[in-house]
């Protein structure tokens, strides 16, 4: 079905996003076959490539470079880049002044980050670079044992995610050929679990994907209510993933979940394998660096830093994701040396609960009262709440997330 997937019905029905969509994935499993020395030499090369072209290409770019006196040849990726970083900010205010002139802005795709941790930040990306960043996304899945056209149910909690599902020839598509259940839901009451847990029932899916603290959620009502079937794939992404619903995750499933990263302005970077020994930043499709920031008691607090080396039409290079990860010393099992976070702290933002006890993931709150282990002052809703009250243990575990993406 995998092969059906990806060189027939993903390339010829969304020629857009996923043209080539097999040599692409190949691509990727030719570079993890190479020699580490081999792949750091492709990596070099691709960032200088990536470098060259907005230096060439964007004014912005060469005025920073001129300013620091640096050239694209001298870059090293053992090394941090001596150039300014990239602020969300400067993409919010000036977004013009990063496209690349080699590109016709009506050839370029525009995209926008959710704004669930701020204001949303619109972007473009080059056609070349939204297929290469789907391949990748793909091939994260395959380290899950996940394979296109298998049957998964998407859990993320946020109707603002489901756009294109609104439309009848995408649902269609999703649900008939790709195989997949999206459900998205503004906030999550207890009607809203028990329609997911009978969907899970009759459907049957092999993977579970969606927020971490959604699922976590929905773990814990299936503990409660119990259930007859269990995915054999968990995978979160979009918030960090707590020790505490990872262990919640795993006791309810009885599989560990892999935790995936990435964001709507730099698409999915980094995945855990089969170890779960940590997140492994994939050096083919970024060059990230970790500037250190302070210290918490996991360890030292790095800011993640993120040159993007697909997208060519608006150059991202030494992007301040927001996000703050803890490194690990230890190599993983796994065998690859790929940059490994042992932790994402993430941003100052978590799953918010109204007073009724209805959760509502991904609210913004000032930075004096979110803490990742701390429980969250409830919002107290202006008006009295029809629906259901929620257990505070399904409530916890919205608590018990922060959001990143």
């Amino acid at each position: 079905m995998s092969w059906i997937q990806t060189h027939l019905i993903l390339p010829f029905t969304q020629p857009d996003r996923c043209a080539g969509l097999a040599g692409r994935l190949r691509s990727i499993r030719k570079f993890e076959r190479m020699q580490e020395k081999a792949q750091r030499a492709e990596q070099q090369a691709r960032l200088q490539r990536l470098l060259q072209h907005a230096y060439d290409t964007v004014p912005y770019y060469r005025n920073q470079f001129d300013e620091a006196g640096f050239r694209p040849s001298k870059a090293r990726v053992d090394r941090p880049l001596p150039l300014p970083v990239l602020t969300r900010e400067q993409l919010l205010t000036a977004p013009a002044t990063l496209l690349s002139s080699s590109f016709q802005t009506e050839d370029l795709r525009p995209a926008a980050s959710s704004g669930m941790t701020g204001a949303p930040i619109r972007f473009h990306r080059d056609a070349e670079a939204v297929r290469d960043k789907i391949a990748l996304k793909l091939h994260f899945d395959s380290w899950a044992g996940f394979r296109p056209g298998q049957t998964v149910m998407r859990l993320w909690g946020a109707s603002t995610s489901l756009t294109r599902e609104s439309n009848w020839r995408w649902r269609t598509f999703e649900t008939v050929f790709m195989r997949q259940l999206p459900h998205g839901q503004a906030v999550v009451p207890a009607e809203v679990m028990e329609r997911w847990r009978w969907r899970l029932e009759k459907h049957r899916p092999r993977v579970l994907y969606g927020r971490a603290t959604i699922l976590a959620a929905f773990a814990e009502y299936l503990q409660e209510r119990g259930t007859r079937y269990r995915p054999r794939t968990i995978i979160t992404t979009a918030e960090v993933l707590s020790d505490a619903n990872r262990k919640l995750l795993t006791a309810a499933f009885k599989s560990e979940p892999y935790d995936f990263y990435g964001s709507r302005d730099v698409g999915m970077i980094a995945a855990e394998c089969s170890e779960h020994e940590g997140l492994h930043y994939h050096p083919w499709g970024s060059f990230v660096e970790f500037e250190p920031v302070g210290e918490s008691p996991d360890g030292t607090l790095y800011r993640l830093l993120v040159t993007d080396l697909l997208n060519y039409g608006q150059p991202f290079i030494r992007y301040d994701t927001g996000d703050c990860v803890t490194l690990t010393e230890q190599s993983c099992s796994c065998g690859r040396w790929f940059p490994m976070a042992g932790k994402i702290v993430g941003r100052l933002a978590g799953g918010t609960v109204y007073a009724n006890g209805v959760p509502v993931p991904g609210v913004r709150l000032d930075p004096n009262v979110a803490a990742t282990d701390s429980p969250l002052l409830p919002l107290r809703a202006p008006w009295k709440s029809r629906s259901r009250k929620m257990n505070p243990r399904m409530a916890g575990a919205m608590q018990r997330g922060v959001l990143i993406a």
